[in-house]
């Protein structure tokens, strides 16, 4: 990763990153977007534009800007309807809360929000806990030292997670099977966001019927549940009972199954990803920073002495919360956000012709200078309770903020923290290859061909 440098302050006309004819920057953005965003703001500072074929995007890498569109002008800068994950989206996830905006967005949230209340899900850390453990059993049956993939374990183990707080069961064969949908679709949207011609969805490309060949089964599965839970008078109290049972304040009406599905989809998709991808980067950083990990496991060692951590533990594990939430400034699972003013609007003190695009480069907020001291090191402790206050709010957004907050953040930091906490106790986590571990972005920037490490019991 390139070293901080002074940020160059804003000029009176936007500047261009400079590209090749017709194509712009879509040749780079293509190949590496993040890097390309980064390059890009490093020489031309906060706000800059880039071209994608036809496509003029702005690049917002300052947090003020950021708050400018995602919060003050939340709504003027909107969700696309028609690229960069509007509607791409839709096909996978359905109309719900994560691809709506709008009043059509405001009544799915209304909807949703206490679903996610912190206290509804404090509950849930039973069923974490125990998908955790059956991670650890597995890694037990492994010859000790054999390479893994750990990318594949941390979903493994988050696909299992939403299993058991969605559906109060282990369904860990289907996962298999609901796995690859998530993962496919994320790649299938990647892919179009990139492209300089967006073909009809009609249009039966290989990729197109594959990805239709998974939605079936997704659908399969997800309407099946659905249905037998309306035809049972059993209560678990579960993600999707909650869901079942949500009731819109003014109308007092429910969620129809076209709705609980699109919105079990889209926690599927949202909520299993992201924090396998945060798990994974953050043991990266553990491996190139011995110190913290020495920290972190005399925490966990000290906290639990041994035995298995509840939701009860993780207000006493501060330092394993922070490693995570330091990895997720460093390595953000989602780097990028789009937004579209369909109406001129002003954009850091300049006029925009409406429907133009804006870009907040989360990645690079998060690695900006002005913002965060010695911003290319790991250090946990900028995250402890004393140093949190000082912190700038705006520039730390692996959850975005304003009305589009993540709603699924306590779940994630949940599980995350209790997930981290168990894997360092028992064992000691080592990457494979000291060669340069790249990104890839799919929606989500993972490690580029997933992460090879070996585990040791401690």
């Amino acid at each position: 990763m390139t070293q901080s440098a002074t940020i160059p302050a804003p000029k009176t006309r936007i500047p261009r990153l400079h590209g090749v004819p017709i194509l712009g920057n879509l040749p780079a953005f293509g190949k590496d977007p993040v890097g390309t965003l980064e390059r890009g703001w490093r020489q031309l500072g906060d706000l800059f534009v880039m071209q994608i074929g036809p496509r003029q995007l702005h690049i917002v890498s300052n947090p003020d800007t950021a708050h400018a569109v995602l919060v003050d002008g939340w709504r003027t800068f909107t969700r696309p309807k028609e690229v960069l994950g509007g509607t791409l989206l839709t096909p996978l996830l359905g109309h719900s809360v994560l691809t709506t905006d709008g009043e059509s967005w405001l009544s799915k949230r209304r909807l949703m929000q206490p679903v996610f209340h912190r206290q509804r899900i404090q509950h849930m850390g039973d069923q974490m806990a125990a998908a955790g453990v059956a991670m650890l059993k597995r890694w037990e049956a492994q010859p000790a030292g054999a390479p893994v993939n750990f990318s594949a374990e941390m979903k493994l183990v988050t696909l299992d997670i939403i299993n058991r707080t969605m559906f109060s069961t282990n369904v860990l064969p289907d996962a298999d099977q609901l796995g690859p949908v998530v993962d496919e679709g994320l790649h299938f949207v990647s892919k179009m966001t990139r492209s300089l011609i967006n073909l009809p969805p009609s249009w039966p490309t290989p990729a197109r019927i594959r990805f239709k060949k998974l939605r079936a089964t997704l659908d399969a599965y997800l309407y099946g549940v659905i249905s037998e839970r309306r035809a049972s008078s059993r209560k678990r109290g579960d993600l999707l009972d909650m869901l079942l049972d949500a009731r819109d304040e003014d109308t007092g009406l429910g969620m129809s199954d076209e709705q609980v599905r699109n919105e079990v989809a889209t926690i599927y998709g949202a909520g299993h990803e992201t924090t396998a991808i945060a798990l994974t980067w953050a043991w990266l950083a553990l491996n190139q920073n011995p110190g913290a990990l020495r920290a972190l496991r005399a925490e966990v060692d000290g906290v639990l002495a041994g035995r298995t951590p509840t939701m009860a533990d993780l207000p006493a594990l501060p330092y394993t919360l922070q490693v995570l939430e330091e990895s997720m400034r460093l390595f953000p699972p989602v780097p990028i956000t789009a937004r579209m003013a369909y109406e001129p609007a002003m954009l850091g003190g300049h006029a925009l012709p409406a429907r133009s695009l804006v870009l907040v480069a989360i990645n690079n907020i998060h690695h900006h200078p002005s913002y965060w001291e010695d911003a290319e090191t790991f250090r946990p402790e900028r995250f402890a309770p004393g140093n949190k206050a000082s912190l700038n709010k705006e520039a730390y957004l692996p959850f975005l903020t304003g009305p589009h907050l993540c709603i699924g953040n306590s779940f994630a930091l949940m599980e995350g923290q209790l997930l981290l906490a168990m894997m360092a106790q028992r064992y000691d986590v080592r990457v494979v290859s000291d060669r340069q571990i790249a990104r890839e972005l799919a929606i989500t920037m993972r490690p580029k061909g997933g992460l090879r490490v070996t585990l040791h019991p401690r």
